[in-house]
């Protein structure tokens, strides 16, 4: 005990000329030193080795395993372990966040010293934790081209590590993989090129080291290229000296010079570097000492990878394998099965002087240093409550999303298929190979396109050929590859069959394909150089499959680089750049600064409340922002009876919102067209208006409502005698020639009662010139359209403009084409249709136009009507395409007669000319919405409002005037407003 003594009170002066003793070539490779070498003399470092006897000191440098989802018999074992030992430290495996913080609190009050907690956590702590978000692996990584972006996945690791109370992070892999086959690092590196795969470990370290926790490179001194699982046997690798220093050494090099605080050793046979036969580098003395930390400069703590692994385990008794990592130059045997063996061998190594009480004071004090580094001087509480979303906060959603979004590689591109564009003239089919139902891929393709979706194991030859010959009736066909596996041992997941079933398909078809598994995989089969559009997806999961499908349509644009070489086609580096943000984008609302807390909890509280005061029986909501949406969800039920819930994809009447989504979008494309110009008159465009009070008035001032208009003419009520029957000759309850135009279920009016109705708006009155709306100007403005275009002006628009931009499900008389069961019913007419109002129009006018107005009669999706909005947002640019002129989009979105006190823009409504000055109660449609902002709401519920100034798309559907119009609570409770204004609450400031 005395020489123990001697030797802690001389080791203060013994280790600041060790650290001092160190070459030019080690001062050279380690510009940085490791964060945690300060501490080695630090009072608290010195107070606890006081304490220590040699073996509690041997035990310091021995790590032991923990696991979260073990029965208690395990936990005793841990628990004994540390009281009988004092071991320094804990690495944990599988298990739930809950129960590890449980344990190492548990843990961490039993042992005399603070334990070191440590984590495997390569793409997060999800690696290891079950419910927890897991972040891409290292070679998806590898193909981003912004390596700030690194940094930040470190950085955010290290939140999560620190909220689980591990102090070290076992990353990140500085393995360069030139070996496909690589059966233990493959998709953990980075890549094969040894430039990228050390930039974007540095920023891994320092987004870990920055923010607390101690980060460890690895697999020393590399793994990149074994074709033999170290975990199985050992690896040889027989590369030249040369070879070692320009390849593998390399990160670890540049790492080390970085200050990277630690450094793992593998488990590998390397006899260029230590001629002792089948020695593993673990045990190395001349790879540890002589190399790592002689040559190379490394001061920091060097860490062995776990010692249980049979390439270590297989020639050793029990403790000597750990004992002669010690001695080899290891500062810290992990994942150590027998402490108690391990401690006796090492002090037999001590007593035969391979080790020496200062070597283990050394080591012992790095760990000490370590851990006041790392706070575990003040050991706090790590609290449950709530932690598996702490551990998957917004922010690392938003990350993990950009992380993929940014590593999505094209690695074919004939004749610019991707994005996919003239959606108006195509037909699309979806394949999603070796699964059975619609997924993730498939939905969001739905987003852009209404492709018809199919399912296929390519094993089964009979239901492949019956598919490939149904596929022959499409233009393109977009297939998912799934089920892959990222192992070259298991072949890559690529099961029989799926190459003859490609072969088929890609010679057959004009094919996108999106592989969702290893680069390598893609080499294996050859018939994928045919492709004429190639996605490479590096993983399957829900954020790949999403963003890939966002990828072919140009939601997303492709950014990404091959991290590493299929084959002569496909090398390294190797990648095709595609346009992005062409379409709308689907992410979340932290991606363009707004909080998803705020939205969702003040959307969802204003709808709840609406729901409860019966404003409406159901609703969908959705918002985006610069092009992205961030909100879509559906509400209540369609009718009272909660039968049947809303879904984010029914089809709403429009009622007025029609009017700047149809008419005016034809009018405007016709102005882009120079076909129509708002300051002409309305007799100049319509001869028989001529010789009208209305006929010398301008289109500007029409469009304005501030013509002279009367609001509406209730020509229904003409249709119907005192005692609530028809009049005679103008409905019928049969279909025929003469009765043509359906007005509802059953009923069909006289195709010439138009003209009666038309003569009226000519006959009608006019009003001084002032702000009246009304929805005549807008009855009458089709008629205007039809002649300029010489054709239906609804086809004009739909072939111009709504299949241009994906809208598919958005048009008139939905009935025709979709089940009742996607349409929400508005009104019991109890007056002039008796019936409840149920996939034909809402408006009495509108029905007798046999749903088909100007002014009302349009039904969309939410989806499709906000495709409309962001056209207008972009100034009439979508899909790539100018469909609308800017300067056309600019001038009918202005206000146009402020003078006259009217707010009104051409055809779209605008803020309140005062609206700044006003409360959110009275203010319109928003207290925040900015004066360059515009839209128009509808009778039956509808809302869209658009504002250029914060990027700001919403979209409100709903319908309130079931069962009966005279339900006011939407406007009373000013609800539509209300969600404007929380979507403009929840940009972060």
């Amino acid at each position: 005990m005395h020489i123990i003594m001697s030797i802690i009170k001389s080791i203060k002066t013994l280790i600041l000329p060790a650290i001092a003793f160190l070459s030019i070539h080690e001062i050279a490779a380690q510009q940085s030193d490791p964060p945690f070498l300060k501490y080695m003399n630090h009072p608290w470092v010195d107070s606890v080795m006081k304490t220590l006897t040699i073996d509690q000191q041997i035990a310091q440098c021995i790590w032991i395993a923990g696991y979260s989802n073990m029965d208690v018999s395990h936990e005793v074992e841990v628990s004994d372990i540390i009281r009988k030992y004092g071991v320094g430290g804990i690495v944990f495996f599988q298990g739930t966040a809950a129960k590890q913080a449980e344990l190492t609190n548990y843990y961490q009050k039993i042992s005399k010293v603070p334990l070191l907690i440590s984590l495997d956590a390569e793409w997060g702590v999800g690696m290891r934790i079950e419910n927890v978000d897991k972040f891409p692996y290292q070679m998806t990584l590898g193909a981003i081209q912004n390596d700030s972006l690194i940094y930040q996945f470190g950085k955010a690791v290290a939140s999560q590590l620190k909220r689980l109370g591990i102090q070290m992070n076992f990353a990140p892999v500085l393995d360069i993989n030139v070996n496909a086959q690589n059966p233990v690092i493959n998709y953990r590196s980075f890549g094969e090129n040894r430039e990228k795969v050390t930039s974007k470990s540095i920023m891994y370290m320092k987004g870990l080291q920055d923010n607390g926790i101690l980060a460890t490179g690895k697999h020393f001194p590399g793994h990149g290229d074994t074709n033999v699982d170290s975990h199985l046997e050992l690896p040889l690798i027989n590369h030249s000296r040369t070879r070692l220093d320009s390849v593998e050494l390399y990160p670890f090099r540049k790492l080390i010079g970085e200050g990277i605080g630690s450094i793992m050793v593998a488990h590998l046979n390397l006899p260029q570097l230590d001629t002792t036969t089948g020695l593993p580098s673990t045990l190395s003395h001349v790879i540890i000492n002589d190399l790592l930390k002689n040559e190379l400069g490394f001061r920091g703590l060097v860490v062995t990878d776990a010692m249980m692994m049979k390439a270590v385990t297989k020639y050793f008794k029990p403790g000597e394998a750990d004992a002669k990592a010690l001695e080899a130059g290891n500062d810290v045997a992990e994942f150590v099965t027998d402490v108690e063996a391990t401690i006796r061998e090492t002090r037999n190594y001590i007593s035969s002087k391979k080790l020496t009480y200062d070597d283990m004071a050394l080591k012992c004090r790095k760990v000490l240093a370590l851990k006041y580094w790392s706070g575990l001087n003040m050991i706090q509480t790590i609290y449950k409550e709530n932690i598996d979303n702490e551990l998957s906060p917004m922010t690392s959603k938003v990350l993990i999303r950009e992380l993929y979004a940014n590593a999505l590689t094209v690695l074919n591109n004939n004749q610019d298929i991707l994005p996919v564009k003239n959606l108006k003239n195509i037909k699309i089919a979806t394949i999603a190979i070796n699964r059975r139902c619609l997924c993730t891929f498939q939905k969001r393709i739905t987003d852009y396109y209404p492709a018809d979706h199919f399912f296929i194991d390519p094993s089964d030859s009979a239901a492949c050929n019956k598919l490939l010959k149904k596929l022959s009736e499409y233009n393109i066909v977009i297939a998912g590859v799934f089920g892959l596996d990222q192992r070259p041992n298991l072949g890559f997941g690529i099961k029989p069959g799926l190459n003859n079933f490609l072969e088929k398909l890609i010679v057959n078809n004009k094919t996108i394909i999106t592989w969702f598994g290893s680069p390598y995989g893609i080499d294996k089969l050859k018939i994928l150089r045919n492709a004429n559009g190639l996605i490479l997806a590096y993983q399957e999961n829900e954020y790949t499959e999403d963003l890939s499908a966002q990828l072919v349509f140009g939601g997303i644009g492709a950014r990404g680089l091959l991290p590493v070489t299929i084959n002569d086609k496909w090398p390294s580096d190797f990648g095709i750049i595609t346009p992005g943000n062409l379409r709308l984008q689907y992410g979340l609302p932290e991606s363009v600064g707004m909080s998803s807390e705020i939205l969702n909890t003040k959307i969802d509280s204003i709808v709840d409340a609406g729901l409860t005061a019966k404003a409406f029986p159901g609703c969908v909501v959705m918002a985006a922002r610069k092009g992205v949406v961030v909100f879509l969800k559906a509400y209540g039920f369609q009718t009272y009876d909660n039968r049947i819930a809303v879904r984010e994809d029914d089809i709403y009447d429009l009622a007025s919102v029609t009017k700047i989504s149809s008419t005016l979008a034809g009018l405007m494309l016709l102005n882009t067209e120079g076909k129509f110009s708002p300051d002409k008159t309305l007799g100049f465009y319509l001869p028989d208006f001529k010789k009208t009070n209305k006929g010398k008035i301008v289109m500007r001032d029409f469009l304005t409502h501030q013509a002279g208009l009367i609001p509406y003419i209730p020509f229904w009520k003409e249709t119907i005698k005192k005692n609530g029957k028809f009049r005679h000759n103008i409905f019928d309850y049969q279909y025929d020639k003469k009765y043509s135009l359906e007005v509802a279920q059953g009923l069909y009016i006289n195709k010439n009662y138009t003209k009666k109705m038309f003569n009226e708006i000519k006959k009608s009155p006019l009003g001084e010139k002032k702000y009246v709306y009304s929805d005549l100007t807008f009855i009458i403005a089709p008629e205007i359209i039809e002649k300029l275009a010489g054709e239906k002006w609804y086809d004009y628009v739909t072939d111009s403009i709504y299949k241009k931009i994906g809208a598919f499900e958005m048009g008139f008389n939905p009935y025709k084409k979709f089940p009742l069961s996607r349409i929400v019913p508005t009104e019991y007419d109890s007056l002039f249709r008796k019936q409840l109002l149920h996939g034909t129009v809402h408006d009495e006018a509108a029905a007798m136009l046999g749903g088909i107005s100007g002014h009302a009669g349009l039904f969309s999706t939410a989806n499709d009507l906000m495709k409309l909005m962001e056209l207008y947002r972009r100034m009439g640019e979508y899909g790539g395409e100018q469909l609308i002129g800017k300067d056309v989009i600019k001038e009918y979105t202005r206000v146009q007669f402020p003078e006259n006190n009217n707010r009104r823009g051409l055809g779209f409504d605008k803020p309140l000319l005062n609206n700044s000055e006003l409360s959110q109660k009275d203010s319109y449609p928003a207290k925040s919405a900015s004066p360059a902002s515009f839209g128009h709401s509808g009778y039956t519920g509808t809302f869209v409002w658009v504002d250029p100034a914060y990027d700001i798309t919403y979209v409100f559907l709903c319908n309130r005037v079931y069962p009966t119009r005279k339900n006011e609570e939407l406007y009373n409770m000013n609800i539509r407003s209300q969600i404007l204004q929380a979507i403009y609450d929840s940009i972060k400031k």
